[in-house]
């Protein structure tokens, strides 16, 4: 039986910062990947999204423009536009392996389960690891209702040849928000169904009111409070069902109603690993129950609030822990200020105290700004840019929300602010972004 110090089970952003710090402690170490190297974000997630998201930017800020200087908008060609993707990602998986391989980690393609708390197997092989780290993050969700088999993934979306001429998403959340936004700039008729009455839930409902506006001065059509029931194949259609009543008769029906811990295939039960429905549960130091188990990335059960699951959560857990076995620190993880954000158009970032929570209580004051007068956002004809920022009793700024074509950026100008626990006086000795910027601007507001 092979024998390693550590047994790495996924092969995501948060293993792979894991193995690069690794990769100096003289310690064998395995990374096992049961799909693509480089996990959902490399293959099937952020990254393939984002290279498409830049056409789809350009044609939609090409609209908003027409008559203020544009006086013709760019169209996408789908067939063309996928090839491009393709030929771009098809070496990624390839790369990441030898990445991982470059961090004097090995590196297996097989699906890995537990025999023991030490022990996996894969391809029928018992490999042994005297530790073992969980790193398989998530996978899409298939919603028990009849005619789940019909419906696509997230993942199918990002592979699509060919663009349907109609499509329904079930659900609007992050992905069925961003994708829709995607197949409706490339001309698809879409349709959002949400079980709530608004998407994005985890984000500032004002500004969420103004995605959707904007979203549906695109074309794309909400339907709230509506729980699909059934999905039907009508020759080459599909119908879609609620049982309150909604039928929708498309090309193509998109579940997005989320991502589940991608848990089901590792025989945790058999070594007693504890999980809920939130993926695997850890101590402050990422171990599981068991002793010697480890777990890291989007498959960790953990509070939205404090650690939202995120690439840029599961690189930092990657690399805390590769401290904590190497003993570099003894401190239980504790989180940075993380920013987020959905990519639809217009964008929605927030970072620290959410702004409908700081509503609620008198220990913060918000203060709201209409951006669509300064000149970074007429210039794109931005009509619906909102900045909201939170401050604390000592007037330091703990939260900002905004809604703009450039929330996620704008919002990156506070993440700083916010983690530094700076105040008005401190950020501006300190700092002096470029004029102009967007970052300038933040010496406006705080």
């Amino acid at each position: 039986m092979k024998k390693y110090d550590y047994i790495v089970i996924g092969s995501g952003p948060a293993s792979i910062n894991l193995s690069a710090g690794l990769k100096a402690s003289n310690k064998k170490v395995l990374v096992v990947e049961g799909d693509a190297f480089g996990g959902i974000c490399l293959n099937y997630g952020c990254e393939p999204k984002i290279f498409l998201e830049g056409a789809v930017k350009t044609v939609l800020m090409s609209r908003q423009l027409l008559g203020k200087g544009i006086s013709q908008p760019a169209v996408i060609n789908w067939e063309n536009l996928m090839e491009t993707k393709k030929q771009t990602f098809a070496p990624y998986p390839e790369n990441a392996m030898k990445g991982i391989q470059s961090n004097h980690s090995d590196t297996l393609i097989g699906m890995a389960s537990f025999v023991d708390n030490h022990t996996i197997k894969v391809n029928d092989e018992k490999i042994y690891g005297e530790k073992i780290v969980i790193a398989t993050g998530q996978k899409p969700n298939k919603l028990p209702i009849e005619g789940s088999e019909l419906t696509f993934s997230s993942n199918d979306v990002l592979s699509l040849d060919t663009l349907p001429e109609s499509v329904v998403f079930i659900g609007g959340g992050f992905v069925s928000m961003e994708l829709a936004v995607i197949l409706n700039a490339a001309g698809a008729h879409v349709e959002i169904i949400e079980f709530a009455d608004r998407p994005l839930k985890a984000f500032y409902s004002e500004h969420v009111k103004d995605v959707v506006q904007e979203m549906e001065d695109q074309g794309i059509i909400f339907h709230f409070n509506h729980a699909i029931n059934k999905v039907e194949k009508n020759g080459d259609k599909y119908v879609v069902t609620s049982k309150q009543g909604l039928t929708i008769e498309t090309d193509y029906v998109v579940d997005g109603s989320g991502r589940i811990p991608n848990i089901d295939k590792l025989n945790l039960d058999e070594v007693g690993v504890e999980y809920d429905r939130g993926g695997v549960l850890v101590n402050d130091y990422l171990e599981t129950n068991v002793k010697g188990v480890y777990a890291i990335g989007d498959v960790v059960s953990k509070n939205p609030l404090v650690a939202p699951k995120l690439t840029s959560t599961s690189v930092f857990e990657g690399e805390y822990l590769s401290n904590y076995l190497e003993g570099k620190t003894n401190d239980p993880i504790k989180y940075p200020v993380i920013g987020s954000a959905a990519f639809t158009f217009p964008q929605i970032a927030q970072v620290g105290v959410n702004v409908s929570k700081a509503l609620e209580s008198e220990d913060y004051e918000v203060v709201n700004y209409d951006l669509t007068s300064d000149f970074f956002y007429t210039g794109t004809n931005d009509y619906n840019a909102k900045l909201s920022l939170v401050f604390d009793k000592n007037k330091k700024l703990v939260g900002a929300s905004e809604v703009s074509q450039t929330a996620a950026d704008d919002i990156n100008n506070f993440v700083d602010i916010i983690g530094l626990d700076l105040d008005k006086r401190e950020w501006k000795e300190k700092f002096l972004p470029i004029f102009p910027s967007i970052a300038y601007k933040t010496r406006d507001f705080i």
